[in-house]
């Protein structure tokens, strides 16, 4: 196994397609196929699907994706380390989340340590509820943006509780629904709702939101969504009314506007979660720096 083979991988998976990736890469096809079968022989097994019409990744092609990035973001600070000639400590700081409008939230503190520490390198993992819990459990994770339920039953961590915030309803500005203060189960009986797939944010336990949204979709076209910014679309494009967690709601277009939906049932507890034991500097003052300008 070598660089090349991984940056070929990396790019192809990125990708998904040969050409773009030699492109790219300043290589020919063919060679980017030998180095990426090359892998798959030292490895022995498939990291890619392909035929004449598409490019996917195996399932051993998704696991590996996250540890070949790692590998290559390793080499190239130890690179960085020899041509600067310097004694900086690099510390790789993976922080997990589930949806961009997260990303907001790490400013204060990664701006703080940025300053603070030179060799401060973080690397953020936007993936679903199911493959951040794998990461956190293998102990490939320092810091998991999460609610509440996401890590109930993840041995060895903690959670610092940051907001709580209500369901939020998202519609068009021109709907009948917009000049109403609060809406209720009645005022949305009717409507296709967007929300997000419970892989991205699970609710903090059965609750009357919960139990009603299933039994809406049993009923109803509605739309699960894979991330909050493909609800905000959909809404916008007149598919249905988006159902998020308020701080899922932020920054919308002008053209939306947002109204709390049953503001006394559903409420999801967002925050910042880490491993019970040892914490070093960097996650401490991760932590600080989150929950101060969280307040």
């Amino acid at each position: 196994m070598n660089t090349q083979q991984l940056l070929c991988f990396v790019c192809v998976a990125d990708r998904l397609n040969f050409t773009k990736a030699a492109e790219e890469l300043f290589l020919s096809p063919p060679t980017v196929t030998h180095h990426i079968q090359t892998l798959e022989a030292e490895l022995g097994t498939p990291l890619l699907i392909r035929n004449s019409k598409m490019v996917r990744l195996t399932e051993a092609g998704r696991g590996f994706y996250n540890d070949a990035k790692e590998i290559l973001a390793k080499i190239e600070i130890a690179q960085k380390k020899l041509r600067d000639n310097t004694h900086t400590a690099v510390r790789l700081f993976h922080i997990g989340c589930t949806s961009s409008t997260e990303l907001q939230y790490l400013k204060p503190p990664l701006r703080m340590l940025g300053e603070k520490y030179p060799g401060f390198n973080p690397i953020v993992h936007m993936q679903d509820y199911f493959s951040l819990k794998k990461m956190f459990e293998a102990e490939q994770l320092d810091i998991l943006l999460c609610t509440r339920n996401m890590i109930r039953k993840m041995a060895d961590c903690e959670f610092h509780p940051a907001a709580e915030a209500v369901f939020y309803a998202v519609m068009p500005k021109d709907s009948p629904l917009a000049a109403r203060e609060t809406l209720h189960f009645a005022d949305l009986q009717g409507e296709r709702l967007l929300t997000l797939h419970p892989k991205m944010v699970p609710f903090e336990r059965p609750n009357r939101v919960l139990g009603w949204i299933i039994e809406h979709g049993m009923n109803h076209m509605d739309i699960h969504c894979e991330s909050d910014r493909a609800g905000i679309l959909l809404a916008e494009c007149g598919y249905g009314v988006a159902l998020f967690p308020e701080f899922y709601t932020q920054d919308l277009p002008d053209t939306l506007v947002c109204r709390p939906f049953e503001p006394d049932y559903g409420v999801v507890t967002f925050g910042l979660a880490c491993r019970k034991q040892g914490k070093d500097d960097y996650v401490k003052e991760f932590l600080t720096a989150f929950l101060e300008a969280r307040k």
